[in-house]
């Protein structure tokens, strides 16, 4: 049977249909200096002859983080070349990949530093080329070129079974498409095709249930080769993402953003992906892609402003967030989100009236109630603000944010007990909350008690 690669990921079988194209290198390389990627193009260049594609992951625009794209071009490239010269992590990640496929691959290195590198010993068709200058390369890798193993593509299982059965190959393939088709029908049903700027929503456990087990058979399918479009990418990326589980959530996006690389609300799940994962600069870039593709899209607008609040750029957390109510006014988490620049930008008055109009709009939301009582706690009005966190964790018990933020209100009262154990309840859902205990000054009350000491210096 075919050999099926798993991701780097996520473990799971990748599901692209990776086909090799003969005479094509893929060249790991740092980006700068500058001058010297050009010296080693062009001494690549003259060594290999005409007709050999060479790809580069610096060729790809948009590309800051290894991602599904490399993966892809790493896979369909017959071979290698890592310039090993500056020991960079990107480059040295992707000779791993190199090596892990069982791609021949050419090692470029400095003269008389090629005997630091410690390779495993029987590992075949791998050549280093010592190098003082990239002309000096240009013999040595002419020669290796000659002598290279012609590439094997290897076949997915399923195309090795339409050879053998290719009436059973026919029956799982129209098996797959009719799971995909439940599968999305389940997913919108559970408005999981949907997405906003709150918590991820409730869905019933038996819907769950079965759009888990469907998930399941997708990648059963995945394993023998089958292979999905873009829009059920996305969708099994919504269903991760609900279930927490942030990497698979992930991979599943840079997928359906492979098939379909503008499509601006995808880059809107991904951008909220990375900020879950505090990849604060790459959902950045998200969601500047996504405004560039949409300019008025006010759920890019507001996911940006998150990010900014996060980065601690509050000037641009707030124009961001002014701009999408210019152009959904009415938007309850984008109100919610304007009062939270206000209150970090201590505009405290227009936080409030954000907060309240919110509550007017949807009055049931923990978010609103959470937002309001920080307000509150920075005015000192901590009555007002211990109400607003106590009706938030009624509607969600399990909110780490309103935990830690009734740790706060207990340590600026001076209730030591109480502070510790939200705290600790905040940490033990989200061990972020550990890192910003250790220099949030609400905690100074309380930093010298020895249970504080010991709950945020633990693993």
């Amino acid at each position: 049977m075919g050999q099926i690669i798993r991701c780097p990921l996520t473990g799971d079988p990748c599901i692209k249909s990776i086909k090799i194209e003969e005479n094509s290198f893929f060249l790991a390389e740092a980006e700068k200096p500058e001058d010297a990627r050009e010296r080693r193009i062009k001494a690549i260049k003259e060594a290999i002859a005409d007709g050999y594609k060479i790809r580069s992951a610096l060729d790809e625009k948009g590309i800051n983080a290894f991602t599904c794209k490399i993966c892809e071009m790493i896979q369909t490239c017959a071979y290698g070349i890592a310039d090993i010269t500056q020991r960079n992590a990107n480059v040295l990640l992707e000779l791993g990949m190199m090596i892990a496929l069982g791609k021949p691959a050419v090692i470029l290195s400095k003269r008389g530093e090629e005997q630091e590198l410690k390779l495993p010993s029987d590992l075949n068709a791998i050549e280093i080329i010592p190098f003082t200058e990239y002309i000096d390369i240009i013999d040595q890798l002419r020669e290796v070129v000659q002598k290279l193993p012609p590439p094997v593509s290897l076949p997915s299982p399923i195309e090795d079974l339409e050879k053998i059965q290719p009436q059973l190959a026919e029956q799982l393939r129209n098996m797959g498409a009719n799971i995909v088709k439940e599968f999305k029908k389940s997913v919108e049903e559970a408005k999981l095709d949907v997405i906003s700027l709150g918590e991820e929503k409730k869905v019933p456990a038996q819907l769950i249930e079965r759009i888990a087990k469907l998930e399941e058979t997708l990648k059963e399918l995945t394993g023998l080769g089958f292979t999905t479009d873009a829009r059920t990418a996305f969708l099994r990326g919504n269903f991760y993402s609900n279930q927490g589980k942030l990497k698979e959530a992930l991979a599943a996006y840079n997928w359906s953003l492979e098939i379909n690389p503008n499509h601006p609300i995808v880059l809107i799940r991904r951008g909220i992906t990375y900020a879950r994962l505090e990849r604060h600069h790459e959902a950045l870039a998200d969601y500047n892609r996504a405004l560039e593709l949409s300019p008025d899209e006010p759920l890019a607008l507001a996911s940006r402003s998150l990010t900014y609040i996060d980065l601690e750029r509050y000037d641009d957390a707030f124009a961001d967030a002014n701009r999408a109510l210019e152009l959904s006014p009415d938007e309850p988490l984008i109100i919610i989100c304007r009062g939270t620049a206000y209150r970090e930008l201590k505009r405290y008055d227009d936080a409030l009236a954000d907060n309240n109009r919110a509550l007017e709009l949807i009055p049931n939301e923990p978010f609103a109630f959470n937002s309001r009582g920080a307000t509150y706690a920075k005015l000192e009005r901590y009555d007002e603000a211990l109400a607003d966190f106590n009706r938030s964790l009624e509607l969600s018990p399990d909110n780490p944010h309103t935990l830690y933020n009734l740790a706060c209100l207990f340590s600026l009262r001076r209730k030591v007990e109480d502070s510790i154990g939200y705290l600790k309840k905040a940490i033990q859902l989200d061990k972020k909350n550990r890192e910003d205990a250790k220099t949030d000054k609400d905690f100074d009350n309380i930093r010298d008690d020895p249970r504080f000491k010991k709950l945020v210096e633990s693993d």
